[in-house]
């Protein structure tokens, strides 16, 4: 179980450090921002194929309690890159966490099968329609 807490925390750590790169990398527009976290965690998938099966796909199907509670605590630490004030009412946050939560389904639905990079861009992308309040809407 050692070894599988410590592959989780190496993943988990890259694709956050990722996501938090991208995150910055942008301005205060947030379809701008999570278009580019979606491209890096994308390519950050690509790049580390069995890194990305271990965090997306195999954390999702276990059944062992700690390592379920990291997946849920390096989700939320992705959906406070949305949210890093707690500025959203408890109803916003949650938006927020259902648009992490399909954003990890969609990826670990494709990682589980043989999907093209471009239709798993584009199934990322479509959750942008959970995006409230972004000033432009995200294109392909």
């Amino acid at each position: 179980m050692t070894c599988g807490l410590a592959a989780f925390d190496e993943a988990a750590g890259e694709c956050r450090a990722v996501c938090e790169c991208a995150w910055a990398s942008r301005g205060g527009d947030c379809g701008e921002r999570y278009r580019a976290v979606a491209d890096a965690v994308l390519s950050w998938a690509a790049e580390n194929r069995d890194a990305a099966r271990f965090l997306f796909v195999v954390t999702e199907r276990t059944s062992e309690p700690v390592l379920l509670a990291r997946l849920s605590a390096f989700k939320r630490s992705v959906a406070e890159l949305f949210d890093p004030s707690a500025k959203y009412t408890p109803a916003g946050r949650i938006h927020v966490e259902f648009l992490v939560g399909l954003f990890f389904r969609v990826v670990a639905e494709a990682l589980g099968g043989e999907v093209s990079t471009a239709a798993l861009r584009r199934e990322v992308l479509s959750l942008s329609l959970f995006l409230s309040g972004c000033s432009t809407r995200l294109a392909e």
